[in-house]
């Protein structure tokens, strides 16, 4: 019998869903996945846009994010930690390239200088149903009627709808919603996710539907993964997907 991890969160639900055996790789046996050049993107992407949304409305400029991106450049050291992955991917150019244009197309989503944020990074971690989960918010505000508007940043392409629906697509805000319903009485009115890679912003409605609809999910994911902890076995959904997996190696699908 295995321990079912202390807490689940949006993202491990998904990772759940789409492969039982990465989440036992990843949460139950906690192999750790290195960095790549993609999750390194997007991090860069997502602390540079959070020191720029603190500025001042008027300060938030397209000068002042190329200065801010040179700024965390340098105090986060991204030169060395990317240097580890130029042999394969490509160079440093490339990478601050591909992150800065990201950058530039926030302007395609949006005013940066009319969009005041409430919160970033926001930590909310609470009860569903019996079910404890945890995460990060990206980003949210609120609407002129004082309900939440949760955002969150995407520097990868745009899942294709043949293989993942509008709400799969959206689970992850649509759970923070939930979330936030229960830990903070907030209500959310809208999901915004705002590729940057392509500058395109993509948004939900939430209704009380959706929500219920992700707290079934939560609850059902939460029951599957007991029930695997319990037998010891966790399925390996085989697809294309698996050659992308850091995992494979260790995989009994492809033993």
């Amino acid at each position: 019998m295995l321990t079912a991890p202390a807490y689940l969160s949006p993202s491990s639900i998904g990772t759940f869903r789409d492969c039982p055996m990465k989440f036992k790789f990843s949460r139950i046996d906690r192999l750790s996945e290195p960095p790549t050049w993609a999750t390194h993107v997007g991090t860069f992407v997502h602390e540079v846009l959070e020191h720029f949304y603190q500025l001042e409305a008027r300060e938030r400029t397209l000068d002042s994010v190329t200065a801010l991106a040179g700024e965390r450049w340098k105090a986060s050291d991204w030169e060395t930690r990317v240097k580890t992955l130029i042999k394969s991917e490509g160079t440093i150019a490339d990478f601050k390239w591909q992150a800065f244009e990201c950058m530039k197309n926030l302007w395609k989503v949006e005013d940066p200088q009319s969009t005041e944020l409430v919160g970033m990074e926001h930590e909310v971690d609470t009860d569903i149903d019996g079910v404890r989960m945890k995460g990060f918010i990206d980003r949210f505000t609120f609407d002129d009627e004082g309900r939440v508007i949760i955002s969150d940043y995407k520097t990868g392409n745009i899942p294709n709808p043949r293989f993942k629906s509008e709400d799969e697509k959206f689970f992850q805000l649509t759970a923070y919603a939930l979330m936030m319903q229960e830990a903070d009485q907030e209500t959310t009115s809208k999901l915004e996710l705002l590729y940057l890679k392509l500058g395109q912003k993509h948004e939900m409605t939430l209704t009380p539907v959706k929500l219920n609809i992700a707290r079934g999910v939560i609850v059902e994911t939460k029951e599957m993964v007991d029930a695997s902890c319990q037998s010891g076995e966790f399925v390996c959904n085989v697809s294309k997907l698996c050659d992308w997996c850091f995992f494979k190696p260790q995989c009994p699908a492809h033993a």
